[in-house]
């Protein structure tokens, strides 16, 4: 232990030898050396008293001491005579606490940066405990450090967390904007003069449509660019319901839901009907192989060979999605339309009309499942015979019949409201039957030309119940001789109706005025409907598929299929798309870590999404960015933004990890004068440590 020698004899000491010039003054020491000494250079005496030790004194290199008895106070000896109290002044005992605070103004209470408490202890003030002032730097904790009203500026991660190895992928442009549709994956979008994508009808594409071979019971597929069949399937595939392919099913009508898979419904005369669902992309890996093994053109002939199990794998097709039976033996699906869908099947529901039964069957379109809807009896009985189906943008399902030319109609989503509409003052006769842009029913009128029935309108133009039965019919006749059997409209305002002694005509949807007849000099033509690139299609029972350049003199291309093509629906998919359910197709692909592994946690999708329509979006993930689209690669999702406000966080653990991955939006509106805007996503990853 330092001892120290008595205060007075040091004073007197140093008294002693204030005339000696050359005699060390006497330093009074610290307990603990506080102030530094300054030693004369020439003569060595120490020049520093600091009777306190609390670093100042006389001639100590911190400065003097206004009060070398008590180390609280060195400077401003009259401190303590302020209002504000002041630690280690005299207070008297029972004084309440005091707040106290040494930051700069405007920072209490901001932040981390709090007040604290000065308190009376044993008579003496005691420190400020309990204060925050502001930090000098800011941390990434979800604190305000800085107490400026910002919490972790500057320091969070991309992803707006404090994980420094999450980062976000944008649109792959420049300035984070919204690229141009890809023209190879994308249809039916645009961008707006916002720079959002929105739906855009002019620009749908969609390259295959799917012929029904009645002859020999399959189904064509056939690439509208290419020109040449692509893929046959067995209209029956793998089921558990006893049902066998072969030409007994008799297939006939085809539809296309909004992912692009195709229905097609068998009639089976005399046996049991049903219904087939093949996948145009997503097919399922069943044999785990690694590959799909599906049906297609391997030698570029443009002719599928049935007898090469590579380009016919037959049953053992992993595009088959399901086979169900529709009804009971004898039923006879005569009748086939796809709805734009529900949460469940968001891809659309399939309704199915057994002409012997009078009544439609609802399907689900996932697994085909007898649908069960709150209110739905179903199957649904219609009281006539359906021969034809279509579906409009407000959820009703309308048929055709072969005779009478008398019109079906119910609410897909209750099926209480049943109608049964006759023609009146237009000759009664009916085959094909179709959908227009304005909800209007066509019936292919045999000989007599089309007819047309608006179900939404009075002979005033007054808007109705489109079941009240009182709308209005008009009439058109054949500009030559005909019989008229399926149909389909397109956007440009246009009917084209199948003839069956040999061509195509058309009529113009609004004033029924022809606008062109198109004869192909081929057998009888069963279908008819427009593609998504101008043309016009008409099924030949001759065995092919015509293509009908309608704006441009009628110049035609021929496309060999099945035996016994026998189709009219919708069999492009066209109608759904443009009249049911107003539809497009955005991508973007993006890139994750540029080395090692890429997880990938969360979807972020910035979009306005109005009643009665929908963003579905879906992800593909690969190591190699040309095996994003590579048959067999699995897809997520959908991820989907509903006019509610959900859905614009999506959690993606389901995700694989993967380098590159491929994000499609599918915009999806019920109302033709709406669209939903995709205005901006983002993608949050992580990768490992330093990538």
């Amino acid at each position: 232990m330092r001892s120290f020698t008595p205060l007075f004899l040091l004073f007197a000491s140093a008294c002693s030898n204030c005339g000696d010039q050359n005699s060390a003054p006497v330093v009074i020491p610290p307990e603990a050396d506080a102030g530094e000494a300054v030693t004369q250079p020439d003569s060595g005496r120490v020049l520093c008293i600091d009777a306190d030790g609390d670093g100042y004194g006389q001639d100590c290199a911190a400065g003097p001491d206004c009060n070398d008895a008590d180390a609280m106070v060195n400077s401003n000896c009259d401190r303590c005579q302020t209002d504000r109290p002041q630690a280690g002044c005299e207070c008297v005992v029972g004084t309440p606490p005091v707040s106290c605070y040494d930051g700069p103004a405007g920072t209490q209470g901001v932040g981390i940066c709090q007040a604290g408490t000065i308190s009376c202890e044993d008579g003496i003030w005691s420190r400020c405990r309990g204060v925050q002032n502001p930090r000098e730097y800011e941390f990434c904790n979800d604190r305000d450090d800085n107490c400026d009203g910002q919490v972790d500026e500057g320091v969070r991660s991309a992803c707006g967390n404090c994980d420094p190895n999450c980062h976000v992928a944008e649109p792959p442009t420049p300035d984070g904007s919204l690229p141009e549709p890809d023209d190879d994956r994308d249809s039916g979008v645009g961008i707006n003069d916002d720079g959002h994508v929105v739906l855009d009808r002019r620009e749908v594409d969609l390259n295959f449509l799917w012929i029904a071979n009645a002859g020999e019971g399959t189904v064509s597929k056939v690439d509208t660019t290419l020109l040449r069949e692509v893929g046959r399937y067995h209209s029956v595939g793998p089921n558990n319901h006893g049902l066998s392919a072969g030409g007994g099913n008799s297939p006939s009508r085809t539809g296309i839901d909004l992912n692009g898979d195709m229905v097609v419904a068998n009639r089976a005369f005399g046996g049991q009907g049903s219904a087939t669902k093949i996948a145009n992309v997503d097919c399922e890996d069943r044999n785990g192989n690694g590959s799909i093994e599906t049906s297609n053109d391997s030698n570029g002939n443009g002719i599928i060979d049935r007898g090469d199990p590579t380009e016919f794998p037959g049953v053992a097709d992993e595009c088959f999605a399901w086979t169900v039976p529709v009804g009971g033996a004898g039923g006879t699906p005569r009748a086939l339309t796809i709805d734009a869908g529900d949460e469940e099947n968001p891809m659309g529901n399939v309704w199915v009309g057994n002409y012997s039964e009078q009544r439609f069957y609802g399907l689900e379109g996932s697994d085909g499942d007898l649908l069960a809807r709150p209110g739905l009896t179903n199957p649904v009985s219609i009281g006539h015979s359906p021969y034809g189906a279509a579906i409009d943008s407000e959820g009703y399902v309308w048929s055709g019949t072969l005779s009478g030319g008398s019109i079906a109609g119910f609410d897909s989503r209750t099926g209480n409201r049943v109608l049964l509409a006759s023609p009146r003052g237009v000759p009664a006769a009916s085959y094909g039957f179709g959908i227009d842009g304005d909800n209007r029913l066509w019936v292919g009128a045999q000989s007599s030309g089309v007819n047309r029935y608006d179900p939404y309108h009075d002979s005033n133009g007054n808007e109705i119940d489109p079941l009240s039965g009182n709308g209005v019919w008009r009439h058109a006749p054949c500009p030559v001789s005909c019989y008229m059997r399926g149909l389909g409209a397109d956007t440009e305002g246009r009917v084209w109706v199948a003839n069956n002694l040999g061509g195509v005509i058309g009529w113009n949807s609004d004033t029924m005025a022809l606008v062109g007849n198109f004869p192909v000099n081929s057998s009888p033509i069963t279908g008819a409907g427009p593609d998504f690139f101008g043309y016009v299609w008409g099924v030949s029972g001759a065995g092919e598929t015509i293509r009908i350049d309608v704006d441009n003199g009628g110049g035609i291309t021929r496309v060999p299929v099945g035996s016994g093509p026998y189709t009219y629906s919708d069999f492009t998919g066209y109608g759904l798309r443009n009249f049911t359910a107003p539809r497009g197709d955005y991508s973007s692909i993006v890139s994750g870590c540029t080395g090692g592994p890429t997880t990938w946690d969360e979807l972020l999708i910035d979009a306005d999404v109005p009643p009665n329509s929908r963003i579905d979006a879906r992800i593909r993930v690969a190591d190699e960015e040309d095996q994003l689209e590579a048959p067999g690669n699995p897809q997520y999702g959908p991820y989907t933004a509903t006019s509610d406000g959900a859905g614009r966080t999506h959690d993606l653990a389901e995700v694989p990890d993967g380098r590159f991955l491929l994000l499609s939006f599918r915009l999806i509106s019920n109302d033709r004068d709406a669209t939903p805007v995709l205005r901006d996503f983002d993608l949050r990853f992580h990768c490992e440590r330093g990538q």
